[in-house]
């Protein structure tokens, strides 16, 4: 994907995230990423392998899920914030995401099982020893944070790491769970880094604890990797056992967001 349509890409996440509790409709997205609606639908179709409308409302309906645990907001409140017209419009919605009411939707106690999820196969459960890295940090949404991490990475280094005979590794790092309510969906932390690199690229420097992880092995585009961790974190039958620790993804080369790759996701596991 080119280098506009990344940008267009992001353009249209940061609106949206800017406006999640505002009544929007695609125009308005596609006007604020300064492309056609026909581009818009394109681009979603491309980066996520997902309409723009289906994309979207999944995010609002996480959102509102997020919502909803909080307690501080009214069901109803919560409904107009998500841009429905009233309540009964957001329980329908609502019941037919996640099969269950908002008012019963405040008393679950582990919301990411109730996601959009991808299956995968059993990990491997492995110990590694203590990785540092040479990382690049940005905020904001995964969306947002990510892209701009590795491209800021990316700057840093030369041919010879950007090529097929790199022994090294890229590392990326999600420190935030947005689903648990202390971080908003569009202020995480992400980390792209590089690791068994010789040279000093005199960036920030990281340190992957050792111990035992789960390895999952994951093939897609890195737009979808939630599904992913929706999986790991609520649906994985020993999901109870992963400590509090980011957990961290390894990619076969350096990571493109709309292209599908092989990606590991070890995932710390209490001892």
């Amino acid at each position: 994907m080119k280098d506009t349509d990344q940008n267009h890409f992001l353009q249209a996440m940061r609106f949206f995230y800017a406006n999640l509790d505002q009544t929007i409709t695609l125009e308005d997205i596609a006007a604020a990423a300064g492309i056609s609606l026909a581009s818009l639908k394109r681009l979603f179709q491309e980066a996520t392998n997902q309409s723009a409308g289906a994309f979207l409302r999944r995010l609002r309906m996480e959102w509102a899920f997020r919502s909803l645990q909080n307690k501080e907001n009214s069901v109803l409140e919560i409904a107009l914030s998500a841009g429905f017209e009233n309540h009964s419009a957001f329980a329908r919605s609502f019941k037919k995401s996640f099969g269950f009411s908002p008012t019963f939707a405040r008393e679950k106690h582990n919301i990411v099982s109730e996601f959009e999820s991808v299956s995968l196969e059993d990990p491997e459960i492995i110990e590694i020893n203590e990785l540092i890295i040479q990382s690049v940090t940005c905020q904001g949404s995964y969306f947002e944070a990510a892209p701009l991490a590795w491209q800021t990475l990316q700057s840093h280094l030369g041919m010879a790491e950007l090529g097929d005979d790199f022994t090294g590794c890229f590392i990326g790092i999600g420190h935030d769970n947005p689903h648990g309510g202390a971080v908003a969906a569009n202020q995480v932390k992400f980390s792209a880094g590089v690791s068994f690199l010789k040279q000093d690229l005199h960036i920030q420097k990281q340190t992957v604890a050792k111990g035992f992880y789960a390895k999952f092995h994951y093939f897609g585009k890195s737009n979808n990797l939630g599904l992913a961790y929706h999986y790991i974190y609520g649906a994985w039958p020993l999901h109870q056992k992963i400590k509090s620790l980011p957990a961290f993804m390894v990619f076969d080369a350096f990571p493109q967001a709309f292209k599908e790759e092989r990606i590991a996701i070890y995932v710390p596991l209490e001892n």
